[in-house]
C-alpha cells in the first residue's frame, strides 16, 4: 500500500481521468482514504476537478471527430439530442399525446342527463298560463 502524499497523489492523478476510485485502485487504497486526503488537501481537489474537466474535453473532441471526420450518424444524433444547444434548437426527447376524440360514454351521459333534468325542472316551475 502506497503512502498517500501530494506527490504520490499527483502521479496517480495523471492517469486517472479525475476518477477517485481509479486513483484509490492505483495506490492500493480505499476510496474513502482518497476522500479523506482530499478533505485535508483542498488544493488537490482542484487538481482532481481539472483532470476530470480535461477528460470531458478529450471526450468531446472524440465525439466531434466522429461526427466531422467519420460522418457518424449515430454519434451526431446522440450529440444533438443530449447537448444544450441541440435542445435549444428543438431537438431532444418529446412527449406527444394522442387523443382519439372519444369521450367516456358514462361521463357524457351523466352530463346530458343532468342538463335534461334541469330543463324539465325549469318547465315544471314555470307559471301556468290561465
Amino acid at each position: 500500500m502506497a503512502r498517500l502524499n501530494i506527490n504520490t497523489f499527483r502521479k496517480a492523478l495523471i492517469k486517472s481521468g479525475g476518477n477517485q476510485t481509479r486513483i484509490a485502485t492505483q495506490l492500493e487504497l480505499t476510496r474513502s482514504a482518497v476522500c479523506h486526503f482530499l478533505k485535508k488537501h483542498p488544493e488537490m481537489r482542484l487538481e482532481l476537478d481539472n483532470e476530470a474537466e480535461q477528460t470531458i474535453d478529450v471526450s468531446e473532441d472524440i465525439i466531434d471527430m466522429a461526427i466531422m471526420v467519420d460522418r457518424d450518424l449515430d454519434t451526431a444524433k446522440w450529440k444533438v439530442l443530449n447537448s444544450k444547444r441541440g435542445k435549444d434548437r428543438g431537438y431532444g426527447p418529446k412527449t406527444e399525446l394522442e387523443h382519439s376524440g372519444e369521450t367516456q360514454p358514462h361521463t357524457f351521459n351523466l352530463i346530458v342527463k343532468s342538463v335534461e333534468e334541469i330543463k324539465r325542472e325549469k318547465l315544471d316551475n314555470q307559471p301556468k298560463a290561465a
